[in-house]
């Protein structure tokens, strides 16, 4: 068995960008915590990850809604009791609806539950143990709709705008303790969520979900003198 770099938490892990990820750091040596709410899909990248090779840390399959708060402070704790210190958290998870105000005031709120009020109980559980660790790295997987407002955006981007303003308040509270807080903002990312947000892009056109897996992989690797408050992702074929 390989000697385990550390533990990471990968919300979203079931598919696109989450799942790349969790696959790229299980390959790195961590041991990766794979949450998502579909079980099938998550033991499918369990499979993945375990044909990396023996020497790989086993990873911890969680199927869990994210948005039964209790249940996710819970598993937090069980897993830092469990497992011991969290050093990685991505937040991938995320749904998108299409539109500005063309949905009813109950979507909107379904959706702000899933992409912001959800995140915030993973943060504040996460958080609390990483205070106590002294350490930790938090990715926050916001989106170019975080940075810009797109015609017909408006309710997804506000979530994703939400979630960046917490995460640079973040940033500025936890870098004095150790803790790094990264918000990542792609355009187009070639998953099956840009399909149903209907994309006009090719799929080689888009940035990859490898990119952000690299991009981790890098942060991880500077000095711990360096703090980085966010990256923006631009696509070389830009649309606006």
């Amino acid at each position: 068995m390989k000697k385990r770099k550390g533990l990471a938490i990968i919300t979203g892990a079931s598919q696109g960008i989450g799942s790349v990820i969790a696959i790229g750091l299980a390959k790195e040596g961590y041991q990766t915590v794979l949450i998502a709410r579909s079980k099938q899909r998550l033991d499918g990248i369990y499979q993945e990850i375990m044909t990396l090779g023996n020497d790989i840390p086993e990873p911890i399959v969680l199927p869990l809604d994210i948005t039964n708060f209790s249940q996710v402070d819970h598993e937090i704790k069980n897993i830092n009791q469990k497992y011991g210190t969290i050093d990685i958290l991505v937040n991938a998870a995320a749904s998108y609806i299409d539109g500005s105000l063309n949905e009813s005031v109950d979507n909107y709120e379904k959706i702000i539950k899933i992409n912001l009020v959800a995140q915030y109980a993973i943060l504040k559980a996460v958080t609390e143990i990483m205070k106590k660790q002294g350490d930790g790295y938090i990715f926050n997987i916001a989106s170019r709709a975080a940075k810009y407002g797109f015609p017909n955006g408006g309710i997804y981007g506000s979530t994703k705008f939400a979630l960046l303003g917490l995460g640079e308040s973040l940033y500025r509270e936890l870098a004095p303790l150790g803790i790094r807080v990264i918000s990542l903002c792609p355009g187009w990312v070639n998953t099956e969520m840009a399909q149903i947000a209907g994309t006009p892009l090719k799929n080689e056109e888009m940035i990859q979900p490898e990119d952000l897996l690299k991009t981790i992989l890098y942060l991880l690797d500077l000095s711990v003198n360096v703090c980085i408050k966010e990256i923006v992702f631009e696509m070389k074929k830009s649309i606006v």
